[in-house]
């Protein structure tokens, strides 16, 4: 059997939480061409863009923090950013985006670094928590200027690229726990980040979040003000709990646990794409591996056979 709609088309009946042909997955059926803004938010040698030095340690995770330029609350008001309203910021965007055909993929607005990983890049992490607590005011400031930048960089992906879905990454959670205390969170954090997601939330713009770590004490706050998507991980997070309990109120994207992908055995891979599958079959999952590392291609190849098998529900695969 043919398609009977295109991967754009299935991939927004699963967002919509409706029976899609086959559960989504952009690394296989190309439903998704990911935008990035122009900003450098990581580098492998040299400073960002927000001044931040970085350094390559390791090949497969990627560079490092190495230096971190507000070391005083003094120097939190006037520490210079980069400008969103620069012309780099979206030429390189717009220009993939008149690319692509769009009648068959979802462009994704990416808006890299967050609001608490963005401002611990700036001041450290160890200083960050010191912060917190004794001088909390200079630190809220600080998050509210980077959101700031943001949110006007998420109005220029949305009105001058036209991108369909905006997405913010940020890491709040350890492998047991959060890294804040939700009160904490919700002082500090949780303000603006509102406004982040008001930013695409006002032209109509469906919200992503990425967090590592066990972060489900937060998914009803991230609810409440604007979270469409949520990306978590599958070995930190109750994935069936969870879809069961918000089902019918956020997308779940992920699924494949990424430390399964590197180290599991083919059993391991084989399970976690069957539930992720049986999840999917009503609508509200898009499955994907849980991180951006790279995985021995073997396992890959086993997730993608999986997928074909088990994840098609409407139509027989033609991949």
């Amino acid at each position: 059997m043919g398609f009977s709609v295109n991967p754009r088309e299935n991939f927004m009946l699963a967002l919509g939480h409706m029976e899609p042909y086959w559960l989504p997955c952009p690394m296989f059926d190309n439903s998704v061409l990911t935008i990035q803004h122009g900003l450098t938010e990581r580098c492998d040698h040299g400073k960002d863009s927000w001044g931040v030095q970085w350094k390559l340690k390791d090949s497969r995770s990627g560079s490092f923090p190495v230096n971190h330029p507000i070391d005083s609350p003094d120097m939190v008001q006037d520490y210079p950013f980069p400008s969103p309203d620069e012309p780099q910021i979206i030429e390189n965007a717009r220009d993939l985006a008149l690319k692509a055909d769009r009648e068959r993929v979802v462009l994704f607005g990416d808006n890299g670094w967050g609001l608490f990983e963005r401002s611990w890049l700036l001041v450290g992490m160890p200083r960050f928590f010191v912060w917190l607590f004794r001088h909390q005011k200079a630190l809220m400031t600080l998050i509210e200027r980077i959101a700031r930048v943001k949110a006007r960089i998420t109005e220029r992906l949305i009105t001058e690229v036209g991108v369909d879905i905006i997405g913010y990454g940020d890491d709040w959670g350890m492998e047991t726990q959060l890294l804040l205390s939700p009160a904490r969170w919700r002082a500090v954090i949780k303000p603006s980040q509102a406004e982040l997601y008001k930013a695409a939330r006002q032209y109509g713009v469906p919200v992503y979040q990425h967090s590592d770590g066990k972060v489900e004490d937060l998914i009803p706050d991230l609810i409440e003000i604007g979270v469409d998507i949520l990306n978590i991980q599958t070995e930190c997070n109750n994935w069936p709990k969870l879809t069961e309990e918000y089902g019918n109120k956020i997308t779940m994207w992920g699924g494949v646990s990424t430390r399964t992908l590197d180290l599991g055995s083919t059993e391991d891979i084989i399970r976690e794409v069957e539930e992720c599958s049986r999840l999917g079959r009503q609508g509200g999952v898009i499955m994907a591996p849980g991180h951006a590392l790279k995985c021995p291609e073997e396992n890959l190849e086993v997730m993608r056979k999986t997928w074909k098998k088990k994840g098609w529900y409407r139509t027989a695969s033609p991949l």
